[in-house]
């Protein structure tokens, strides 16, 4: 049933209240005025807003993991080797920065401290592998993001490029495993977040319930 202005009127002048034509949200955003109420934690702490950019930040980490495993794959760079065809390794390159990139300004785009941590790790992981990157067209910003070169990419050997991309300890191997914390850091932080919406909301509404709108 809905909850109308003239309901709460009604309510208001059987409780010997002065009615003085006020409305449902009116008092709803009186009660928002509370420090302890859902809609002053959502103005002031941005719950909501935040919640928002750990689902999004979890989607892209998750997508940059599977593709920091599929550049790791050796069979990728042994069909490479087979057909002397460079097109698949170069998309999975391409997929791979992409999805780097979008992961690094989401990020930002959080308060988690760890998530700063993070983000500097995946920037060493590149710095750890800089010159065989740089030799193979994959170079970094000063935004931080990566960018490829894809003529230089395409002219190099498979084997360059499976020592700079899939071997033991290489660029891929770390971003798919920082990039899996990464995940489950957003994961856990939305979780806490909604922990947080549910108890403000439960303080909302029991605060609310303390008016007979129902006459």
């Amino acid at each position: 049933m809905r909850i109308t202005t003239q309901m709460l009127n009604a309510s208001m002048r059987k409780a010997g209240l002065p009615v003085n034509n006020v409305s449902l949200l009116n008092c709803i955003n009186s009660a928002g005025s509370s420090p302890n109420s859902l809609l002053s934690a959502l103005n002031k702490k941005g719950i909501h807003t935040e919640n928002k950019s750990y689902e999004k930040l979890k989607g892209q980490a998750e997508q940059l993991q599977q593709s920091a495993e599929e550049m790791a794959s050796e069979k990728l760079f042994e069909e490479a080797r087979k057909s002397g065809d460079l097109q698949s390794v170069y998309e999975k390159a391409q997929d791979l920065i992409k999805d780097y990139n979008s992961t690094v300004k989401s990020m930002k785009n959080t308060s988690s401290p760890l998530n700063q941590g993070y983000r500097q790790m995946m920037k060493e992981a590149y710095t750890d592998s800089k010159d065989a990157l740089e030799e193979i067209g994959i170079t970094m910003g000063n935004d931080g993001t990566l960018k490829i070169d894809g003529d230089k990419f395409k002219a190099s050997d498979v084997d360059k490029l499976e020592k700079a991309l899939c071997a033991d300890g290489s660029f891929s191997n770390k971003l798919s495993f920082l990039a899996g914390r990464v995940a489950d850091n957003a994961k856990a932080n939305i979780s806490s977040a909604s922990s947080q919406y549910d108890i403000l909301g439960n303080n909302y509404f029991a605060a609310a319930s303390k008016y007979d709108f129902w006459g």
